[in-house]
């Protein structure tokens, strides 16, 4: 599936601007970490890009439980059957399903998108020119971005082998790619 049969897909069934930028940012962040890795960028942002994909619908449902789940059987009926990206798609909410470099990464992604989207919205130049030292500040005020999962961004060395600083560098790299997308740039 190329990045536009992709992207169709994603305002097909994501309803919410935040979730859409969510998705890109994710994305973004999955590309560069691929291309680290000396992996395929194409599935990881794939993989990125889908990971919340149900998510404006079970949570208006009420039924997170079934996030994750609803997008691999939407992704299937849409005929994607690309059982790695699927896999992550479930890895980044269910541990059982974090078997590969690529669905443990995108935990951390989607955690540390989240923390960089919301410094770049407070910041004049939004993603242009981040550091990572403004970006370990934003990490340690636990009122900036509440809902981020700090967690998956600090034990990134223990998921994934990057150190902090490196893995914050990268996923740097990876918004700003998107950011014309998404309204940071």
């Amino acid at each position: 599936m190329d990045r536009d049969e992709a992207l169709a897909l994603v305002k097909k069934y994501s309803t919410k601007e935040i979730t859409y930028r969510h998705l890109i940012s994710v994305e973004g962040v999955m590309r560069v970490l691929a291309r680290h890795f000396g992996e395929d960028e194409s599935r990881w942002g794939l993989a990125g890009l889908f990971h919340d994909l149900d998510y404006d619908v079970t949570e208006a449902e009420d039924d997170l439980g079934r996030h994750g789940y609803l997008t691999v059987e939407w992704l299937r009926e849409e005929g994607f059957e690309d059982e790695q990206v699927l896999n992550a798609i479930l890895g980044h909410r269910f541990e059982e399903h974090q078997t590969d470099l690529m669905s443990k990464a995108i935990v951390h992604a989607d955690a540390v998108a989240g923390l960089l989207v919301a410094s770049a919205l407070v910041r004049p130049e939004k993603a242009d020119g981040m550091k990572v030292s403004s970006v370990k500040k934003k990490l340690k005020e636990k009122s900036f971005a509440p809902g981020v999962e700090r967690e998956h961004i600090r034990n990134v060395q223990e998921g994934i082998g990057l150190e902090l600083d490196e893995f914050l560098a990268i996923s740097i790299t990876g918004v700003q790619e998107v950011a014309p997308e998404i309204g940071l740039a």
